[in-house]
């Protein structure tokens, strides 16, 4: 009879990937940061946005949660990563945990 197998670890999921790169990346970023606040607030809509994003939301489930289309949840996080002076996802999450803006 065959022995009884080890468990396998399981793979971590998108919101662990996430969740990685943002602690990477806060990490990086806490050294010599010149950016203190952005120019502009964030609307409402999108500090919603972002704090899906921070919990790992792609930008279909965002849009099925805000009931709008993927490009209007594009928009806004194009416009947040303006905002906040970063370049893609994992920056702006990183960011705005930085900033304490999302909880």
């Amino acid at each position: 009879m065959s022995s009884p197998e080890e468990p396998t670890p399981s793979v971590p999921g998108p919101a662990v990937s996430v969740a990685t790169d943002v602690c990477e990346q806060a990490c990086d970023d806490r050294a010599g940061d010149a950016q203190s606040l952005p120019d502009k607030p964030l609307t409402a809509k999108e500090l919603e946005i972002l704090r899906w994003a921070t919990e790992g939301k792609t930008v279909w489930e965002i849009s099925r949660i805000r009931c709008v289309s993927q490009a209007t949840v594009k928009f806004h996080l194009r416009n947040i990563y303006g905002k906040l002076h970063v370049n893609n996802r994992v920056q702006a999450v990183s960011e705005a945990i930085r900033r304490g803006l999302c909880g």
